[in-house]
């Protein structure tokens, strides 16, 4: 049974890897974890007030890849029947999306990481390099990128 890790943000381009990785598991039988990471710097170095407002907009940040990324995937898995043949499970984390998948890849048990070839963060990954190079680059496992 192959388990796959599939990262996701609020792009189609993702919602389309998603449902690639899903429909593979169904053809073979398998686990299918999608995380969706919120970007969150470990070197930023927020004010008091931003201490204080930081656990509502965790909240916030949660609830919104739920209803706008995670459950949308898993409605259309169910609808198309792959829930049957497939074990899906959602996540929704915190950190640098390329760091936080990597080391998900290595600790979680999984066969392959799939990703989109492009996201929702086109500007800051011209500034600053993509997810999915960074990924590629430092995961431990296969990672498949679909276009």
């Amino acid at each position: 049974m192959e388990s796959v890790l599939v990262g996701v943000d609020h792009s189609e381009d993702s919602a389309r890897a998603a449902r690639f990785a899903i429909e593979r598991a169904a053809v073979h039988g398998g686990r299918v974890a999608i995380a969706h990471v919120v970007y969150w710097s470990k070197f930023a170095f927020p004010t008091t007030v931003e201490n204080e407002a930081r656990p509502a907009a965790v909240t916030r940040e949660r609830e919104r890849a739920k209803a706008e990324t995670l459950d949308p995937i898993a409605e259309w898995a169910n609808a198309e029947g792959h829930l049957e043949t497939v074990e899906l499970v959602t996540k929704v984390l915190h950190g640098r999306p390329s760091e936080v998948l990597s080391d998900l890849a290595e600790t979680g048990d999984y066969d392959m990481v799939v990703v989109a070839r492009t996201g929702e963060s086109h500007l800051r990954n011209a500034i600053f390099g993509s997810t999915v190079d960074r990924l590629v680059r430092h995961a431990s496992i296969p990672v498949v990128v679909v276009p």
